[in-house]
């Protein structure tokens, strides 16, 4: 398969954690939230807070999930490993973020 390389699975787990993190926040402010505009759900809600961006960056991991087994299901095994490695490096961000910020979510 062309699309079956490392980075190109990096490529794109680094990618679509922003992209679903778009896509629940339009969904938020038009269904759920309709007062509010998609620019103060990001800008104040989710990232003006610093205690709000770790757990807002591990929900947009979903996206990733979502994208491995889409792979898994076309057995595209190296762009797997790529999306694996992307997850494990939102992972040390959002270790570094909850060390550096403390746990101001929980």
């Amino acid at each position: 398969m062309r699309f079956d390389k490392v980075w190109f699975g990096y490529a794109l787990g680094l990618v679509l954690p922003f992209a679903g993190l778009l896509g629940y926040s339009a969904f938020a402010v038009t269904v759920l939230r309709p007062e509010l505009e998609l620019d103060f759900l990001l800008r104040n809600m989710l990232f003006g807070i610093r205690g709000n961006i770790a757990p807002t960056l591990s929900l947009s991991l979903l996206a990733d999930v979502v994208c491995f087994f889409a792979l898994d299901r076309r057995r595209m095994l190296k762009a797997m490993r790529g999306v694996i490695g992307a997850m494990l490096t939102y992972g040390a961000v959002i270790v570094l973020l909850l060390l550096l910020w403390g746990r101001d979510f929980m």
